[in-house]
């Protein structure tokens, strides 16, 4: 089951609420080709995919004000996350199992350029981080969305852990 990708109307309702939702991450503009940035939206869609549902990383808009809806990516910047089969690729090294998930280009009312990655919640074992990236990722952790703020963190609580321990797989086809 791939992720259910968002409209541009439901990506602008979604932003319109003014902050972050714990399905929906937003990454500010950055370049897939940097792996700093990468790193911080790897994190975000490990969280995504221990999710129930799975969720949505929003990259190109600027989360300290997300109702303006910008400032979008740069052509260089949206043109380095076009390709679904790179992004996974770069993905791969930082999650087992590997994540799912779909890619969409948008333009957004505002004009601003943008990305959505579309993360399916785990199978059959949550998405455990396979490398270290220094200070966004550590090998081994399990990274969620947490209940008490809209953030993506390691699992450091019983009820962050509960919530993946009781996530109901999807049925395969």
């Amino acid at each position: 089951m791939l992720g259910v990708m968002l409209s541009v109307d439901e990506v602008e309702q979604s932003l319109a609420v003014g902050h972050e939702l714990r399905a929906f991450e937003l990454k500010g503009p950055g370049s897939c080709d940097s792996k700093q940035f990468r790193a911080k939206v790897i994190r975000a869609a490990l969280g995504m995919g221990n999710l129930r549902d799975g969720g949505h990383v929003v990259i190109g808009i600027d989360d300290r004000d997300p109702a303006a809806m910008l400032p979008g990516l740069s052509a260089d910047d949206l043109r380095s996350w076009s390709s679904h089969d790179t992004v996974a690729s770069r993905f791969a090294e930082y999650a087992d199992p590997p994540l799912q998930f779909e890619l969409a280009k948008m333009t957004l009312s505002s004009g601003a350029d943008l990305v959505v990655l579309a993360v399916d919640q785990f199978t059959d074992i949550p998405h455990l981080c396979a490398k270290d990236y220094p200070s966004d990722l550590r090998k081994g952790a399990l990274y969620v969305r947490a209940r008490r703020m809209r953030e993506t963190v390691e699992v450091a609580t019983a009820a962050d852990m509960r919530d993946v321990i009781d996530t109901p797989r999807p049925r395969r086809s």
